[in-house]
């Protein structure tokens, strides 16, 4: 069995013994969240959501999910000297998706020791509908900044209200992961919290790791994109394709800008030491299920290669000593190579 810890603005349903979480955004609007724990066995997905009591004037009275779940998350981080990965997923997912494929990092992203893997789930509709799913997706994402700048300030008060004696029996680092649209949604959250803090951005994690990004090729050129993303860590790592095939589409279809998970940042000549890019486009074709070579955009997940190399982004190796890569000093990236081929 894999747990994985989770937060989300999506609508609760069900009941009270079997919750569930749908398509569309909390009751309470975009922005309200719920958290809990998932007991993932094979298909079998099994909810736990954390208690909340919040509508009452006395604080004393009041019961927090955030800190029922952050705790648990960090009772775990100190037991079993464990980091952990926050996965935020991309478009076309539903809860139960989204709980599966963290469930699979949880199990692959364990190649330096084991991880916690803690997933904000924003309302995607599970569907693959061209053009009017990745629209919707779109604007769901948009709509759940605010959720995900209140989960990590949710994050950073929990952590400020710890004793020195309780962070140093911690002693363990956070990490995050967002994929494809994911990272759109991201930078909507690194806005909220500058909309709560201005620029004053707490630093939560240790690797932002932004993997085949469907975001503009320019966001970190941008104030209201990605240009404050590296105050909220030590280091970004860009990991891209030219071949990823479904940023493609959404480049030529839907009539974005160049996607930064397409070749990386527009420009590098003043990109900050702390963001780190690796071109993927030889470890970017895998197989699943006995399927053929449909699965471009999901390297991150299934190719041993970028997985290990992942891998030891987040065990803190420096970029330029990383192994199976070559450096081209032009493009400033390093380009992953094939297992067998250094």
């Amino acid at each position: 069995m894999v747990t994985v810890y989770f937060a989300t603005n999506r609508d609760l349903i069900g009941t009270a013994k079997n919750p569930k979480f749908g398509t569309t955004f909390n009751k309470h609007g975009p922005h309200a969240v719920r958290l809990g724990w998932a007991e993932v066995k094979g298909k079998s997905v099994k909810l736990h959501v954390a208690p909340e009591v919040i509508d009452t004037a006395d604080k004393a009275k009041q019961v927090l999910g955030s800190r029922n779940v952050f705790g648990r998350v960090m009772r775990k981080m100190a037991k079993h000297s464990r980091d952990t990965l926050v996965y935020v997923h991309g478009f076309g997912f539903s809860f139960a998706d989204a709980v599966q494929y963290a469930a699979q990092l949880k199990q692959r992203y364990n190649g330096r020791g084991p991880i916690n893997v803690f997933l904000f789930s924003w309302p995607g509709d599970g569907k693959m509908v061209p053009l009017m799913s990745y629209y919707s997706d779109r604007s769901d994402a948009r709509n759940s900044g605010m959720a995900m700048a209140r989960t990590f300030l949710f994050l950073r008060d929990f952590l400020k209200e710890l004793s020195d004696e309780e962070q140093e029996f911690c002693g363990r680092r956070l990490h995050l992961l967002a994929h494809s649209m994911g990272n759109y949604a991201l930078r909507h959250g690194l806005q909220g919290i500058r909309h709560e803090l201005k620029d004053e951005i707490p630093r939560l994690f240790d690797n932002v790791i932004l993997a085949a990004a469907d975001e503009d090729d320019d966001a970190f050129e941008h104030d209201h994109k990605l240009r404050k993303l590296p105050s909220i860590c030590r280091r970004v790592h860009v990991y891209f394709s030219p071949d990823d095939r479904a940023l493609l589409i959404s480049d030529k279809t839907k009539g974005r800008p160049d996607r930064l998970g397409s070749d990386g940042p527009r420009l590098i000549d003043d990109l900050p030491r702390k963001i780190a890019l690796i071109d993927c486009r030889d470890v970017d074709n895998s197989k699943e299920d006995g399927k053929s070579d449909i699965q471009i955009h999901q390297y991150y997940r299934l190719r041993p290669e970028v997985i290990a190399d992942i891998t030891d982004a987040l065990a803190g190796t420096p970029p330029e000593t990383a192994e199976n890569r070559e450096y081209n000093p032009a493009t400033r990236s390093y380009r992953l190579l094939p297992a067998g081929s250094s």
